[in-house]
């Protein structure tokens, strides 16, 4: 028997699509069984709440460390998406491998994650192992903490810190709103009672499907209690539903791949389960039949049963009739139905085919560029040896600081031609020439004053080169290579009405801006200016809310919206294969390859992937920003030095002669 997987997650609001599409993208994947989604709440978020995290942030503070601690994944894609960047210095907790790994889909540095996962750690995936995590991880009332959940609940997480001496402040971030059950919906679901798995994540959850769906029928509620299986990720969860009357309630932990883990290994015991007790079939009564019989009632039917012969044999006829009209119909739509797919597969082949193509295109320039890369990885063990030459140059020199002696010098020049010509890190050779220079630095010497002279005009010319920092530029296109599964796709976007949102947010701070300057004196003029913008204020969620039921998404072609999904999975590798080929090419200061490889990407997002997304623009600017990175230079050839240094060496070699 297939199972039936009922997910009654809280539904966000649309401009949140992180969590929605990863759940999306792992319930495709599981492949079997059926999904319903069966929201029973519907999470409001309170913006004018959210705007105090910033003013908390910058706030002055003698506490060495800030920490965030959302208590679910729907409060910190709330929060994180409304905040914006998130600050460096500031640690964000989270609950469990699921929360951890959406905060690290929001932008938040793996570094500053804390969370308890049950492995190495050994702590369980909840509150109580959070708040042991954050006690081996702080010091008592080293920090400041700030709780961001929805309402009720989680009252005794906070007590907790407080009895670490921590600093703590609550933030309710969003609040519930029941979402009212059609009654198809509910007889959907009770019609798959015997092979139904509830998903519930909350106490508040399965009170509330309980109370709607006890008001709709409850002896089919009595039904599905005793047949359905529930899933908790709690002991409080579980305790709430066995309180109800569920019969089958496993813990387990939290996430969809948990769910996902559970289905295939206990498939066999929820069909155990759902057997169910035959029931006994009906008696139908016997017809009374009469012995008694009038010769003038038998010869009067016998002129209507020859009626309702030739009445039967008439509709007999029109029913063929009307049988071999819809066969010829359905045959004729049927045939173009077939010729209709059989063109829609030979177009997919043929793009399959100008994939094949551009991969192995693609291939062989990945092998030449492994060839370079492989060289530029000899050059960096190069440069780390000779890195560790410079060390052992200048700890000889704190040794002896009077003591100039010109063969470290040597050393320091051939190290910056090195970088210079070798790798071309303008600010390593730099290094290098000025070291030189402050090992010359106090001798009287003319053929070292000459030597100097000549590293110092060198210096001058090679800091009048521009600097662009390639290391944090190549960790940036490291960050956008490993987001390429997370990017959406014009074929999988969902409305977004950030814009809108915002200008609402930007107009209500403005006001309470406002409300802040104004004179004490005017107050009656500050009451009606008030409710006028109380009264706008409702006006603009009302329009918000209406401009939100449709959105239109311009594309220039029509056909990236009716991407498959192995298509979309070919094109995420293509994007991912031209990143790292542009990551090589800035490396190895290839301009011209760079500059395809970033023309190559920036195509494929513009076209393929939904330029509202944060994270397509994140990429964006990262792509644009390496962009404009100089690497065609025309670099100094350290003349001057050169010819100095040759005659500094036969000087020195003219007087031990």
């Amino acid at each position: 028997m297939t199972h039936t997987l009922v997910v009654c997650k809280p539904k966000l609001p649309d401009q949140y699509l992180t969590q929605r599409v990863d759940l999306k993208r792992q319930l495709d994947q599981m492949h079997a069984g059926h999904v319903m989604y069966f929201p029973v709440f519907e999470l409001v978020p309170d913006l004018a709440a959210m705007l105090t995290i910033r003013p908390w942030l910058d706030a002055a503070t003698e506490k060495s460390n800030h920490l965030i601690v959302f208590v679910s994944p729907s409060v910190l894609e709330i929060a994180v998406t409304n905040l914006g960047q998130w600050p460096a210095h500031v640690y964000c907790g989270v609950m469990g491998r699921q929360s951890a790994k959406l905060a690290m889909d929001l932008g938040i540095p793996k570094d500053k994650i804390i969370a308890p996962t049950g492995e190495n750690d050994h702590e369980t995936e909840d509150s109580d192992g959070l708040a042991r995590l954050l006690a081996t991880h702080f010091e008592a009332g080293s920090c400041r903490v700030m709780v961001c959940k929805g309402p009720r609940g989680r009252v005794e997480f906070p007590k907790k810190l407080e009895e670490m001496q921590h600093d703590v402040t609550v933030l309710e971030c969003y609040d519930r709103k029941v979402i009212e059950q059609s009654n198809a919906q509910c007889e959907a679901l009770f019609a798959r009672a015997a092979e139904a798995v509830l998903w519930i994540t909350s106490s508040e959850t399965i009170e509330a499907l309980d109370s709607q769906l006890a008001r709709k029928s409850e002896s089919q509620l009595k039904v599905l209690k005793e047949t359905a299986t529930v899933l908790t990720t709690h002991p409080r969860i579980t305790a709430k539903c066995r309180e109800l009357g569920y019969a089958h309630v496993v813990q387990i932990a939290t996430g969809i791949q948990s769910v996902n883990s559970w289905l295939k290994s206990n498939k066999k015991s929820m069909e155990n389960n759902n057997q169910t007790n035959s029931a006994t079939p009906a008696v139908n009564p016997q017809p009374v039949v009469t012995s008694q019989s009038r010769p003038a009632s038998a010869s009067a039917s016998q002129p209507n049963g020859q009626w309702l012969g030739k009445a039967a044999f008439f509709i007999s006829v029109l029913s063929f009739v009307l049988i071999l009209l819809i066969a010829f119909a359905g045959k004729n739509q049927i045939e173009k139905t077939r010729m209709a797919f059989g063109e829609r597969i030979q177009k997919e082949s043929t793009t399959l085919d100008l994939v094949k193509e551009e991969i192995s295109k693609s291939s062989d320039l990945a092998k030449d560029l492994k060839t370079r890369f492989d060289l530029l990885e000899l050059a960096q063990k190069e440069e780390a040896s000779q890195r560790a030459s410079l060390e052992e140059v200048y700890n000889s020199l704190l040794a002896s600081r009077t003591e100039v002696s010109l063969s470290e010098v040597e050393q320091l020049i051939s190290i910056a031609k090195r970088q210079l010509y070798l790798l071309g890190n303008v600010k390593g050779a730099s290094i290098a020439l000025s070291q030189a220079i402050d090992l010359l630095e106090g001798t009287e010497k003319p053929s070292l004053l000459n030597l100097r002279t000549a590293l110092e005009k060198d210096l001058t010319e090679i800091k009048a080169l521009p600097s662009d920092d390639l290391l944090r530029l190549a960790i940036s296109l490291d960050s956008v290579v490993n987001s390429v599964e997370s990017l959406p796709m014009l074929s999988s976007a969902q409305a977004t009405t950030d814009q809108t949102l915002a200008q609402l947010t930007e107009e209500e701070a403005s006001e309470v801006v406002a409300d802040t300057q104004a004179p004490a004196a005017n107050e009656q003029a500050q009451g009606f200016e008030k409710a006028w913008a109380s009264i706008k204020k409702v006006a603009q969620t009302v329009w918000y809310d209406i401009k939100s039921l449709i959105e239109v998404t311009k594309v220039d072609s029509p056909e990236v919206l009716m991407l498959s999904s192995r298509q979309e999975t070919d094109l995420r590798n293509t994007l991912r294969l031209s990143l790292l080929n542009a990551r090589i090419s800035l490396l190895s200061r290839q301009a011209t390859l760079l500059k395809s490889d970033l023309e190559r990407s920036g195509n494929l997002l513009n076209t393929y992937f939904d330029s509202k997304s944060i994270q397509v623009q994140r990429a964006q600017t990262v792509l644009a920003e390496i962009g404009e990175v100089q690497l065609d230079l025309v670099l100094p050839e350290l003349q001057a030095t050169s010819a100095a240094l040759r005659l500094a060496v036969a000087g020195q070699q003219g007087e031990r002669q």
